[in-house]
């Protein structure tokens, strides 16, 4: 059985992932006082691998014991790390502490709707860089941020479509604004 030992989450494991996370965020300037205000819980179960509070506390809440992972684990699939599980979540937090520059046109262009339209597409590897990104433009974006902050920036040769560029290019863009200080484009 793979991955056994990644069935149960424990504070340890967490609190040594969500420091990690936050030094590549604070790498990259996004780490400020908007986003050291959202807390990084451990709960003890739930369905999802993790979620954030958008339009809410904001907090990041990750259960010990996950339907997701254990169905992973037990029927295969992208087997998702602590890491990129916090990496993706803080991506829903970046953009829901810079809801003007992800409320944009320029969000829209790159991801093909805008942040909250909630509406699914059909996967397409030229499209989406995970599966679920395919869900919808907000999860499509917080894939894509996962991705930019566990390569540093540098997009992976398997990512270099004219589509995913456009996304890449965007959360880079984003990213520089968030650094410089700027709330509007």
């Amino acid at each position: 059985m793979p991955n056994v030992k990644h069935k149960i989450i424990t504070m340890p494991r967490l609190q040594s992932a969500a420091d990690d996370v936050m030094d590549e965020l604070d790498e990259f300037g996004l780490w400020n006082e908007r986003l050291a205000k959202i807390d990084v819980y451990l709960v003890f179960v739930g369905s999802a691998y993790g979620w954030q509070f958008y339009r809410g506390s904001g907090n990041i809440e990750i259960p010990a014991i996950s339907l997701s992972r254990l169905s992973t684990i037990f029927f295969g699939g992208r087997r998702v790390t602590l890491r990129d599980l916090l990496r993706h979540e803080y991506g829903h937090a970046v953009a829901d502490t810079n809801r003007v520059l992800i409320r944009s046109r320029r969000f829209a262009a790159a991801f093909g709707t805008p942040h909250d339209s909630a509406i699914p597409s059909d996967y397409s590897e030229d499209e989406h860089v995970t599966t679920y990104a395919a869900q919808d433009s907000c999860e499509d974006f917080a894939e894509v941020f996962m991705f930019y902050l566990k390569h540093r920036g540098k997009i992976p040769s398997r990512f270099e479509t004219r589509k995913i560029k456009r996304k890449w290019q965007f959360v880079d863009r984003l990213c520089q604004r968030i650094a410089d200080g700027k709330r509007r484009w």
